[in-house]
């Protein structure tokens, strides 16, 4: 298959290590101290780096954002400088934004105030979100459901323990760090440690950290905006026993009480469930394995990479027709028909 040219940067690389599978791309990637590459997150990439944007080498551009960079200091000096100065040079290609977040940042700004500005600096691209909840939040984008490899994640024999993989610090409510520390403190009353990986637990590299997560018996996820956690599908892929508060469409995969746990924003509830499992071995590796059998279905990566498929061609072929490119609309129009994924 030949490979279109597509440019892009570090951003969240658990997500891009998934993108960077897609069979018909070939990944360029900008230099830049914004945003840090790491190969400890997943392992190395199939990526060529380059130090600037060249016009009329690529055939498609694609940038991130999240509604942090709705803070004006965030936008002109840190993160969000990576889209604004690419999103003002790229202009020859057709740019694919993916948004990584909610407009739900409380303790900074209302809602309506990140959706008008993710609106404005976005306008003219085409918009990607992680879940069907995001696209009604954000009044625009088109949800893609991440997918993964099945195979990459090690259901191993389960350890008794409680685990949860969310970033160290940063948006406490959009994570509701709030409801995890209250969840820790109750299971803390029974005796029985609650582990946060990147906190208590800190991978020495990926392989690490599937190992670890592929040995713990219950997995807990106390989000409350993020939309369609990764980690989460991490732990159903490797056969943990999901507990998790039932924002951001997983009520459409998980059956509560079959192939994991549906639950309040209650920390006694939670702990108590949670120790339950911990008590009931036979039950929380059921209760996993069905998950597990779940996720395979509806997070695997073959489907992630048609549905991407499907998106870029859109997206495409529409920049083109609306630049009014004739010939390099039919040219694509070509490719796509005989380089079907």
């Amino acid at each position: 298959m030949k490979k279109l040219k597509i440019f892009g940067v570090p951003w969240h690389l658990g997500h891009q290590y998934e993108l960077a599978k897609l069979p018909f791309l070939e990944w360029h990637w900008l230099k830049q101290y914004k945003r840090d590459y790491s190969t400890k997150v997943r392992g190395d990439f199939m990526v060529n780096w380059v130090p600037y944007y060249e016009p009329g080498k690529y055939d498609l551009a694609m940038l991130h954002v999240d509604q942090q960079i709705s803070d004006p200091e965030i936008y002109r000096t840190g993160k969000g400088f990576v889209y604004r100065s690419l999103n003002e040079i790229i202009q020859d290609v057709p740019k694919i934004v993916i948004n990584h977040g909610t407009p739900y940042w409380p303790e900074k700004f209302e809602s309506d105030y990140i959706i008008e500005f993710m609106k404005r600096i976005t306008k003219n691209n085409y918009m990607v979100v992680n879940s069907e909840r995001a696209a009604e939040m954000w009044g625009r984008g088109t949800p893609i459901i991440h997918g993964l490899d099945p195979a990459e994640w090690l259901d191993l024999p389960k350890e008794a323990r409680s685990v949860t993989m969310i970033s160290p610090g940063g948006c406490p409510k959009y994570y509701d760090r709030a409801l995890l520390a209250a969840v820790q403190e109750q299971l803390a009353d029974k005796d029985l440690n609650h582990t946060h990986i990147t906190v208590d637990f800190v991978a020495k590299d990926w392989d690490d950290y599937r190992q670890f997560l592929g040995r713990s018996l219950v997995y807990f996820n106390p989000t409350k905006e993020s939309p369609m956690p990764r980690s989460r599908t991490e732990a159903l892929l490797s056969g943990c026993c999901v507990v998790t508060t039932p924002t951001h469409d997983i009520d459409k995969y998980i059956k509560n009480g079959y192939n994991g746990f549906l639950v309040k924003r209650n920390p006694k509830a939670i702990a108590d469930l949670i120790e339950w499992l911990l008590n009931d071995y036979e039950t929380a590796i059921k209760v996993g394995q069905r998950g597990r059998e779940m996720a395979k279905k509806q997070f695997h990566i073959d489907r992630y990479q048609k549905d991407w498929y499907e998106f870029i061609k859109a997206s495409i072929l529409d920049w083109h027709i609306k630049k009014d490119n004739s010939e390099k609309y039919n040219n694509y129009s070509k490719y796509f028909e005989e380089n079907k994924l």
